[in-house]
């Protein structure tokens, strides 16, 4: 079964230390409860660790060996847990190999991923903003970036979008033929005063006729979700509208905030006994959260993929 891009969702976000793993884990575990088919995929390439939160005792085989093609069939890498409906493919042995993945190497990797039998795939990806990092969370038909409200983590989280942003517009740049007029202008350095998403998009429509095509589309294809973890006090919950805001703001970009995830001794201790907070803690505060939000990305993937059906018919 040939999955479509949008039953791909990508956990980043930046920063290490945020929660990406425990709420990917947990997402890939709603998900399976609710009856569909789901491979969690570890795309931490220098730490992979959610076999070890899953209780999965160290795989022997994962995505290093798939990339350096010793395994080619995909589906040798998946292994079963103790969740119905669940399987994982475990991260890179160690990142050395696959540090510098070309672009090509990683749509062989997701297109294997998408051949795959399975409803949805959510990837855990790792720290850091990377151009691996950045691909990765780009490819993916739902992008879902885990904050935390301190000023570090949302500063990461404001350079992981600039960064994505960018990168996207460098790749399909290539399609419209703008590439040579984009590449100069992404240089950090550019003589066009480029910084930002907001000059990138004020630069491109003065440009006119297909510049300004090329990046309202971009703009269009560009939605990240946001998902604040570890709120303490209704200050932090105020992060998640405020990054918003700001984004809007200053760098002409639609960010989606889904909800917060309260803090909860719960967490601490389900990471502490390798039990996914899914399954020791499912009527907690988090996992009602986490429950409303993956529901309301299920919504919303349902609403998109009417719409486009509609636009593919209109076409016709």
């Amino acid at each position: 079964m040939n999955m479509d891009q949008r039953n791909i969702w990508a956990i980043g976000g930046g920063k290490g230390g945020v929660g990406k793993s425990f709420v990917a884990g947990n997402i890939g575990i709603l998900l399976a409860q609710s009856g569909y088919k789901v491979i969690l995929a570890d795309l931490d390439l220098g730490g992979a660790n959610l076999h070890t939160w899953l209780g999965v005792n160290s795989p022997t085989k994962g995505l290093s060996d798939f990339i350096g093609r010793e395994i080619l069939n995909i589906s040798k890498l998946l292994i079963p847990t103790q969740i119905p409906g669940l399987s994982l493919i475990s991260g890179a042995k160690d990142g050395v190999e696959i540090a510098n993945l070309k672009h090509t190497q990683k749509r062989r990797f997701l297109s294997a991923l998408r051949n795959l039998d399975a409803d949805y795939i959510v990837i855990d990806l790792g720290a850091g903003t990377s151009y691996n990092t950045v691909d990765f969370f780009l490819l993916a038909g739902s992008q879902i970036m885990v904050v935390i409200p301190e000023p570090t983590s949302i500063e990461n989280a404001y350079r992981f979008i600039k960064n994505s942003f960018f990168r996207q517009v460098f790749h399909n740049s290539k399609k419209y033929r703008l590439r040579s007029v984009v590449t100069p202008v992404l240089k950090k350095d550019n003589p066009y005063n480029v910084n930002t998403p907001k000059d990138l998009i004020d630069y491109l429509n003065k440009l006119g006729g297909s510049a300004t095509v090329f990046i309202e589309k971009q703009l269009s294809l560009f939605e990240p979700k946001i998902i604040l973890n570890q709120v303490r006090t209704q200050r932090d919950q105020l992060v998640g509208p405020s990054m918003k805001e700001a984004c809007s703001k200053y760098f002409k970009l639609n960010l989606k905030f889904m909800g917060y995830l309260a803090e909860d001794d719960s967490v601490r201790k389900s990471v502490l006994e390798r039990e996914p907070l899914a399954l020791s803690f499912p009527d907690g505060v988090p996992m009602q959260q986490l429950k409303t939000i993956c529901s309301d990305i299920l919504q919303e993937e349902s609403e998109r993929a009417v719409k486009n059906n509609l636009l593919s018919q209109l076409a016709l």
